[in-house]
C-alpha cells in the first residue's frame, strides 16, 4: 500500500520501499536488522526527533532509531516523493492484519551518499497534544511588549516576475522559490494562488484534523498573520523530485537574542498537474524529548503509540474509531458508555449517564468505579 506521487521513482524511493515496506521493521529479527544497518553509511547522521541527539560513536544514531521502532508494529507509507538522491515520505503506524486501524503519524526525510547508502535521515512524529493555538497566545505576550520585533515585510519588486510568471520547473525548484524568495515578501493572497482549490493541509503543531480547501487555509494564515511575521523558516535540505518535495528546516524567531533556542521541522508538498500545491504536511519537533504524551502512549499501546486507535477513512483522513475503547479492548458507541454500570461516590449502583447528567467537558471515570 505505497501511495506515492504520480510516477514516483528514483534510487531513494526504491530504498525506502525496500526497507520500510518490503523488509519491514526489524523488531528483534537479526537478519532484518542487518539489512537495515547495511543500508546506512558508517558516518550517517540520524535525527530521530523523538529523542535528544544521540551520543556515542559511529552507528549510535542508527541503533537509537531502530531501538525506538522495536515495539512498533508496521509503518504504512501514505505518500512518498519521487527522488534519486533524496526523498521524503508521510506515514502512519498500523496493526498487522487490521487494515485501517491507524496509530501515530509521522514524516521522514532521507539523503543517500554516492554509494546509495543513507547518509542523513530526519524523522518527526505528530504531537498527541496539538497546543499550537495556546502557545501562540502565550507567544503574543512578549511580542506585544516588543521583545521580539516582527520581521519587516519586504514588498516584492514590481519588476521581478511573480511566482506564476517566473514558472519555476519541478517540485524542488517550486518549493525553493516559495521558501527562499516568496517567504516574507508577498501578501497572503499571492500565496493562496499557489494552492489548488481542494488543497489538503495538515499542520501537526495546531490541529488533529487537516484543513481542506483554499478558503480554510486562508482563514488559518490570516488568523496567525502576526505570528507568521515573527518567525522565519530557514531551509536546510530539499528532496530532488519533480512531482513532490520534502524539505527540512529550522524555525528562527525574529529579533531573538543570540543562542535563543530554535526548533527543527520538515514539510511535505504535493503538486498537481497545474503546478499548484495540492497537499501539505508540516511537522515540528517537540521542545521536550521524548514528548511526554508520546512516551506514555508508547508504553501503554506500543504498536500504535496513540491512546485510542484511529480509523483511516477511504478518503485518506483519520479519526477516532467511532466510539470509546473499553478496558477489555472492545470499541463501543457513546450510548453504550453512558449505560455502563458504575458505583457512585456514595457507594450506590448507578450508570455513567446518570452521574454525568448535563455536564460538559472532560469526564474521568476511574477503573475502580466500573461495576
Amino acid at each position: 500500500r505505497l501511495a506515492g506521487a504520480p510516477g514516483c521513482k528514483g534510487q531513494a524511493v526504491e530504498l525506502v520501499t525496500r526497507l520500510w515496506q518490503e523488509v519491514g521493521l526489524p523488531r528483534g529479527d537479526a537478519q532484518k536488522e542487518a539489512e537495515w544497518r547495511a543500508a546506512f553509511a558508517r558516518d550517517a547522521v540520524v535525527e530521530d526527533l523523538y529523542f535528544p541527539d544521540a551520543e556515542g560513536g559511529p552507528g549510535a544514531d542508527v541503533s537509537a532509531y531502530l531501538h525506538n521502532k522495536s515495539s512498533c508494529d508496521q509503518i504504512v507509507i501514505d505518500k512518498i516523493t519521487d527522488g534519486e538522491k533524496a526523498c521524503g515520505f508521510a506515514w502512519h503506524l498500523e496493526e498487522s492484519g487490521r487494515y485501517g486501524r491507524a496509530g501515530i503519524r509521522g514524516t521522514t526525510f532521507l539523503e543517500l551518499d554516492e554509494d546509495g547508502r543513507i547518509i542523513y535521515l530526519r524523522e518527526i512524529c505528530e504531537p498527541l497534544l496539538k497546543n499550537g493555538e495556546q502557545l501562540c497566545d502565550i507567544f503574543r505576550i512578549p511580542a506585544g511588549l516588543g521583545l521580539f520585533p516582527a520581521q519587516e515585510v519586504i514588498e516584492s519588486d514590481p519588476q521581478e516576475p511573480s511566482f506564476l510568471e517566473s514558472k519555476p520547473r519541478g517540485a524542488r525548484e517550486m518549493t525553493k522559490y516559495l521558501v527562499e524568495k516568496f517567504q516574507g515578501t508577498a501578501p497572503l493572497s499571492e500565496f493562496l494562488e499557489m494552492l489548488s482549490d481542494d488543497v489538503t493541509y495538515e499542520d501537526f503543531f495546531f490541529y488533529e484534523d487537516a484543513m481542506r480547501g483554499k478558503a480554510a487555509v486562508g482563514e488559518f494564515f490570516d488568523k496567525y498573520d502576526d505570528i507568521m511575521k515573527l518567525i522565519k523558516f530557514v531551509p536546510e535540505r530539499f528532496s530532488d523530485g519533480e512531482t513532490s518535495c520534502c524539505w527540512t528546516w529550522r524555525m528562527e524567531i525574529a529579533g531573538a537574542p543570540e543562542g535563543f533556542p530554535t526548533l527543527r521541522g520538515m514539510s511535505y508538498y504535493d503538486f498537481d498537474a497545474d503546478g499548484k500545491i495540492s497537499f501539505v504536511r508540516d511537522a515540528t519537533e517537540s521542545a521536550v524529548k521524548p514528548p511526554p504524551l508520546q512516551a506514555l502512549a508508547a508504553h501503554l499501546r506500543p504498536a500504535l503509540r496513540v491512546f485510542s486507535p484511529r480509523r483511516k477513512s477511504p478518503g485518506g483522513g483519520y479519526g477516532d474509531e467511532g466510539g470509546v475503547e473499553m478496558p477489555a479492548g472492545t470499541v463501543v458507541d457513546p450510548e453504550t458508555v453512558m449505560q455502563q454500570a458504575v458505583v457512585s461516590c456514595g457507594g450506590e449502583p448507578t450508570t455513567i449517564g446518570a452521574e454525568v447528567g448535563d455536564a460538559k467537558g472532560a469526564v474521568v471515570v476511574f477503573l475502580r468505579h466500573l461495576g
